[in-house]
């Protein structure tokens, strides 16, 4: 070759106090260092702060004995405003194995030809960091199956031929705690533990993050954890305390966000805005004004990016501290109304939500309160259930947000909270109560037990910190229903007694009627129907006192099942021929089916199966999308499924 090939070890020094992560070190490690047939490369992606660097070059060190002809290293800037060309780079490289300036030839095509021929037979690693993408890495790739690259990127390079991708997450509490311990002290740690954690997560575990903060312990030994996990507390500083030195962890972030173009940088400033933990597509074409296949687009480009997460499909989050960095970019870029109508235009979409949820399992209350404004369109009752089940806490905090900014009076716009809590006036304190109560009624009616449970609680919660009794009262006799459904009848009766008893403090009927409906549910499926017949006789005189008959109707399929379980159908007809004009009058498919498909069971009981056939069909062609298993049960009896 005319030249003596040199043997570079331009590895920098690995960290002294390097944490975490060594099941992934161990099966890195024999990646690299197992033998195969073809050239080995691994690619590491993941945000910036995420430890990839640190991770790659601890590995790298800890496999140098396997590649004794020598490692290569090259920063490529891919974060950069200016990435290093690759046929730069190659001339480094080729400098490094011993050729002069003569011997480099020109040409990006020609110097990775000489690379794989100067390493040709010979074990070298070379380890490529911060790589902007797969084609400024490709030229870099020695051809020896002998050699082996470690490559680092914000992006995931799937697009890299043969790499073994490894995307990288957040430390473990563990190994938070640990970092911490090994560079501030671990007798300082341990003195003040919970502040340890709350100082972890405050770094919301992001690997450089705790190791600022670590640092900065370090540097002040006058300094306490639980000061520091107070300073970072505070959301609005929270950014401005993670530096030290020449390490801030808004910097790291502003290396990912500055590339972006307009388009990009605007989604993801704006999408920041909103307090939920998540977030859908249909949501972020809401925030973003755009269409649902252009805010797709955007997320998943700014996914690939490692600014945004991916929680499963078309659904997407911020890390913590880089929704805290974009909000403040917002804050800075976006004029104020901007800002305010993208936040409107979310809490829209979660209200057309709201709406279309009710119009399947409150169909009757949709009835009574008229026209509220723009729905989504759900196809059944196991549609809208997801829905509530995925955005639950998306809606929750919308709320929240709206309620604060004082902008939006919903009470108005979603006129049916006041006819399904019973509140006659909703003020601003007891919105998200009333919105988590009626979300959590409609589940309990579509079968929806478990999110019935979640709902109610969070809206018994907020009646509860808000001083609201009659609201109070109100979620806990629906959640003793959800309970007792759920079989957990000593929490319903738990319920039931604190529900009535604010019920007849303030002289609620409502209340009381609805606590006698959850006494009955935990009697019923406690076994002791007799109970269950009481509570629900109690039930519907309470409404009926209280001036709302159509409520005294609620009782009514319970008692059909109960009377047909003592075998008294007779009773169960009259109860359910009872109910059913009231059912009709309120336009409520779901309970009037849920009606006559117990009044079919009852004419069976009864010996006679034409006036069975007859409620079957009835019920059968207006249950439709409102309750599918009982729909299933009705065919079945027609024998038509």
């Amino acid at each position: 070759m005319g030249f003596s090939v040199l043997r570079p070890a331009q590895l920098p020094a690995d960290i002294p106090d390097f944490t975490g992560r060594k099941q992934l070190i161990a099966q890195l490690a024999d990646r690299l260092t197992s033998p195969g047939n073809a050239l080995t490369v691994v690619a590491l992606s993941g945000a910036g702060g995420i430890g990839k660097t640190t991770l790659a070059l601890h590995v790298a060190h800890a496999v140098r004995a396997a590649y004794p002809d020598g490692q290569l290293h090259a920063s490529l800037r891919g974060t950069g405003a200016a990435p290093l060309r690759a046929e730069d780079v190659l001339a480094d490289f080729l400098r490094a194995l011993g050729l002069s300036a003569r011997e480099i030839p020109s040409g990006v095509h020609e110097r990775t030809a000489r690379l794989r021929s100067v390493l040709s037979g010979r074990r070298v690693l070379i380890l490529l960091d911060d790589a902007a993408d797969a084609a400024q890495v490709a030229p870099l790739m020695p051809g020896a199956a002998t050699c082996a690259v470690l490559v680092t990127s914000r992006s995931w390079l799937g697009d890299l031929p043969g790499a073994h991708q490894e995307g990288l997450g957040l430390f473990r509490e563990e190994e938070a705690l640990e970092l911490l311990a090994r560079v501030a002290g671990a007798e300082r740690v341990a003195a003040q533990p919970a502040a340890a954690i709350e100082l972890a997560e405050s770094c919301g575990l992001l690997p450089l993050a705790v190791r600022i903060v670590a640092a900065r312990l370090a540097a002040r030994p006058g300094m306490s954890v639980e000061m520091l996990a107070r300073r970072l507390a505070d959301e609005r500083r929270r950014l401005a305390e993670l530096k030290i030195g020449h390490d801030a962890v808004e910097s790291c972030f502003a290396l990912g966000y500055e590339p972006l173009d307009a388009e990009h940088a605007r989604a993801f400033r704006l999408l920041a805005l909103m307090d939920g933990p998540d977030l859908s597509v249909a949501a972020a074409a809401a925030v973003l004004d755009v269409g649902p296949a252009e805010a797709e687009n955007l997320c998943e480009s700014l996914v690939d990016l490692s600014l945004l997460e991916s929680r499963g499909p078309a659904r997407y989050r911020y890390h913590d501290l880089v929704r805290l960095y974009a909000r403040g970019l917002a804050e800075r870029a976006d004029p104020a109304g901007e800002r305010a109508a993208a936040l409107d235009r979310l809490l829209d979409h979660y209200l057309a939500g709201i709406r279309g949820v009710c119009r399947v399992s409150l169909p009757g209350f949709v009835h009574q309160a008229g026209h509220q404004g723009p729905e989504l369109a759900f196809a059944d009752a196991p549609a809208a259930r997801a829905w509530v089940r995925a955005e639950q806490a998306n809606v929750s905090a919308a709320v929240e947000q709206a309620g604060r900014s004082g902008t939006r009076v919903l009470s108005e716009e979603v006129p049916l909270l006041a006819e399904v809590t019973g509140l006659t006036e909703i003020d601003d304190r007891l919105i998200l109560g009333a919105v988590l109560h009626a979300l959590g009624l409609g589940a309990l009616r579509v079968r929806g037990v478990d999110e019935a449970i979640s709902l109610l609680s969070a809206a018994l919660a907020v009646a509860e910190a808000q001083h609201s009794p009659q609201l109070a009262a109100s979620a806990h006799g629906l959640l003793a229903m959800a309970l007792g459904d759920a079989g957990f009848v000593t929490e319903a009766r738990a319920h039931v007694r604190k529900g009535l008893r604010l019920a007849h403090e303030i002289g609620d009927t409502q209340g009381i009627g609805v606590n006698h409906l959850g006494a009955a549910a935990a009697a019923f499926h406690s076994g002791d129907l007799e109970e269950a017949i009481d509570s629900l006789l109690e039930s519907a005189r309470a409404y009926r006192e209280g001036g709302l008959p159509l409520r005294a109707a609620w009782a009514s399929h319970r008692l059909m099942d109960a009377y047909r379980a003592l075998g008294r159908p007779q009773e169960a007809v009259r109860i359910g021929e009872e109910a059913l004009p009231l059912y009709r009058s309120m336009n409520d498919p779901l309970l009037a089916g849920r009606i006559l498909s117990r009044l079919g069971q009852a004419w069976t009981d009864l010996g006679d199966p034409e006036q069975a056939r007859r409620c079957w069909q009835e019920a059968d062609a207006i249950l439709g999308p409102y309750d599918m298993a009982e729909g299933r049960a009705v065919r079945r009896r027609l024998g038509i499924a």
